[in-house]
């Protein structure tokens, strides 16, 4: 049973599905509460993410589990309706709720740390801007004058000497680390390759 309640973690991939206006909506709503309520828990790890969602699904989405099986034309709750399920509700979640991409990230983190075959690189140049957005993102001027923006997305060696102002980059010449992932950005509901920073040196 938990591996059925754990797949819809898979949500945060790129999936296209109907727009259901009825259940669906209910459950995410339930969910979005929930996690609401929650809003002071940490997620270390990717098995602290699982075992909340997990925990979610039973209290709040079970009680539901017989008209979401209804709206798909099943009749039983196994690990392929539980994932077709669970994928839904998570897409819901990732346009409506703003706490979820909170609980997502070590999950996020664990994605982008098993991508092995990912392309990766180093920029050197000038920092002209760090921005917010969906994510926060850091503008740089190569040496050949063309502007790049990478987005600062997990922990990397020596973040904790920006962490608390990332604005003193600016005008610094660095040399930047990074790896591309497919990031989720909820104003466009679209995924995007972006480079993310795995480092940053000072020149």
């Amino acid at each position: 049973m938990r591996k059925i309640l754990v797949l819809f973690l898979l949500c945060f991939s790129a999936v296209s599905f109907c727009q259901e206006k009825n259940i669906y909506d209910t459950a995410a709503e339930k969910m979005c509460a929930y996690i609401g309520q929650h809003s002071d828990q940490t997620f270390a790890t990717q098995q602290d993410t699982q075992m909340f969602f997990a925990e979610a699904f039973l209290e709040v989405c079970m009680p539901y589990i017989d008209r979401l099986l209804a709206v798909e034309g099943l009749e039983t709750f196994d690990e392929a309706s539980g994932k077709k399920i669970g994928v839904k509700i998570g897409m819901k979640l990732a346009l409506m709720c703003p706490g979820y991409l909170k609980v997502m990230r070590p999950v996020m983190k664990n994605e982008i740390n098993q991508r092995a075959d990912e392309a990766a690189g180093t920029l050197r140049g000038t920092v002209t801007a760090v921005m917010q957005d969906d994510y926060t993102y850091i503008r740089v001027k190569l040496d050949d004058g063309s502007l790049k923006r990478l987005v600062w997305l997990t922990y990397f060696k020596e973040a904790e000497n920006f962490n608390n102002d990332p604005q003193q980059l600016v005008d610094k010449k660095v040399s930047l680390e990074w790896k591309e992932v497919q990031l989720y950005f909820r104003k466009s509901h679209s995924f995007s390759t972006e480079k993310i920073i795995t480092a940053v040196r000072l020149q």
